[in-house]
């Protein structure tokens, strides 16, 4: 495969041959090398340069309050975790002092109470009985004075480090109306500070209806609270931090694009400096110094054809840009309901790279493909990035096997990689000989009505027929279009003047076209006073 094409998923041919005295498994990676060997030398050569970190790259409610419990999770920003140390000591007379939506309820209730002591009573929310206001006098029943109960208990919600990377205050959360019930003062003393699950578990001697009312608050309350928080975190963008959350996922999402644009773009320049490299060391001498200079001059022919197919390294770049954007764009949606693993987040990396470049090739590769060739080429991108996904999980199950094992810490990391690869590589050339042969190839075909060689001989047959008509030489006709296909193409690699003189010259030589200046010069003509330029 001496001369290979650039972008090589879609030029990867049908026509699969095992040469004489050739293994099998030589054969598949001889066909199918550059697709992967760049899946490999991206997905684990490049990647050490991409770092992927545990709960992704964004704060968010669901991930920082873990921190403290979970000892691989941190904030990722420290004005963040800045904030929450500086959040101050929580004080009950914040939430419950003069002014306070608790006090209001409180001072209002009571007061009604005092207007009618007998039909203005309040309801216990836990032990459904009338509660009255006493007043602070002795020998009342505790069982039978109203207190006002925090739900959610008020430190708790103070130190929630979710509230605080919403930016939300502590009083106006816990002293809502959702989040304060009323209760006697002999339950409410006895709960303190302590959530309701947590008094409930320590005291199984509440009655089951009293304890399925207590649950049943206290649920309706944390949805309240957990809806509080998600929208002002999420959707208001009047709060500074909602409209500062969206400017670090921006900034991620921007920076892990350009990680990507630029690992796709090199892993496309090291293949063409492989290729380029092991075919100049195949042709030459055999010795060292030949050797040598085959790499050399090997390196610089895949320079120089990277270089010419900067429109493919720039779309690759592209490509890049458009999958770490949206890899990370995804991965931070997953943490605001879910923890992502470092691994997790290569595999999202490498599954838009996948679909990005698939999509490219379907809906703007070349238009002279029919489209189930086109399908059959994105699909072929999804199998080598299903290599690279399966090969990954291999890595990281050979990683953690190798922990027990006293080992240097190098020669494990090596082990791992050398296993993800040795799998990737496997994998993707079987996937890719797959969809090669009949059964996806032909299910493409009957699916679209394209079969190739029946719509070739029609397009032949119809040129001779149009040929005819006009009386036109159509193998003449066809010699000229191919010549003309040649110069155009070798027009757009021409890096100079001198070049495109050269090429349009033997073009019209090939061809046999007469000159426009005969068998004079350009000079000759010029200096004609009665020459007139004809075509």
């Amino acid at each position: 495969m001496s001369d290979h094409k650039p972008v090589f998923v879609q030029e990867l041919g049908k026509d699969f041959d095992i040469e004489p005295g050739e293994s099998v498994f030589h054969a598949l990676f001889r066909e199918y090398e550059h697709v992967v060997f760049r899946s490999i030398i991206t997905s684990f050569g490049l990647d050490m340069f991409i770092t992927d970190q545990y709960g992704g790259d964004v704060d968010t409610v669901h991930n920082v309050r873990k921190v403290g419990t979970d000892p691989l999770m941190d904030y990722k920003k420290k004005d963040n975790q800045g904030a929450y140390d500086n959040r101050g000591q929580y004080s009950h007379k914040d939430v419950e002092g003069p002014g306070s939506n608790f006090q209001q309820i409180k001072n209002t209730a009571r007061k009604s109470y005092r207007d009618d002591p007998r039909n203005n009573t309040v309801l216990d929310a836990y032990e459904v009985k009338q509660l009255h206001f006493f007043g602070k006098g002795a020998g009342h029943p505790t069982d039978k004075r109203a207190n006002l109960d925090h739900v959610i208990a008020a430190k708790k919600v103070h130190d929630d480090r979710g509230r605080v990377l919403a930016g939300l205050n502590t009083k106006d959360l816990a002293d809502s109306e959702s989040n304060l019930k009323w209760t006697n003062e002999h339950l409410n003393k006895s709960m303190q500070d302590k959530d309701i699950p947590e008094y409930l578990e320590k005291h199984p001697e509440i009655p089951d209806d009293v304890r399925k009312r207590m649950l049943d608050a206290y649920d309706h309350a944390v949805e309240e609270y957990e809806f509080s928080i998600a929208k002002a975190m999420y959707f208001d963008f009047d709060n500074p931090n909602c409209r500062q959350f969206y400017r670090d996922a921006a900034d991620v999402a921007a920076k892990r694009g350009l990680e990507m644009g630029m690992r796709q773009a090199v892993g496309f320049l090291f293949t063409e400096l492989w290729f380029s490299a092991r075919d100049a060391i195949a042709a030459s001498d055999g010795t060292f110094e030949g050797a040598c200079k085959a790499i050399i001059s090997g390196l610089e022919q895949g320079v120089n054809r990277a270089r010419q197919n900067y429109a493919v390294l720039f779309a690759q770049f592209g490509q890049g840009v458009m999958s770490g954007i949206l890899a990370s764009v995804s991965t931070t949606i997953i943490n605001i309901f879910f923890t992502t693993s470092t691994h997790a987040g290569r595999i999202i990396r490498q599954s838009w790279a996948s679909v990005v470049e698939a999509t490219s090739i379907v809906f703007f590769g070349d238009r002279d493909q029919y489209m189930c060739d086109r399908i059959t080429s994105a699909a072929k991108v999804i199998a080598a990035g299903a290599g690279a996904i399966v090969g990954m999980e291999v890595q990281d199950k050979v990683e953690q096997a190798l922990v027990p094992v006293i080992m240097p810490k190098e020669l494990k990391s090596v082990v791992a990689v050398f296993a993800g690869s040795l799998c990737t590589g496997l994998l993707s050339v079987t996937l890719l000989f797959y969809i090669d042969n009949d059964p996806f190839a032909k299910a493409l075909d009957y699916s679209y009505g394209a079969n190739k060689r029946q719509l070739e001989l029609q397009r032949m047959e119809f040129q001779e027929y149009c040929a005819k008509l006009q009386n036109i030489d159509v193998k003449k006709l066809r010699n000229e279009i191919h010549c003309v296909n040649q110069a155009l193409d070798a027009l757009e690699s021409a890096e100079s003047q001198t070049q495109i003189n050269e090429i349009l010259c033997s073009t019209v030589e090939a061809m046999g076209l007469p000159t426009v200046f005969g068998e004079s010069t350009l000079d000759d003509k010029m200096s004609d006073p009665n020459w007139v330029l004809t075509f």
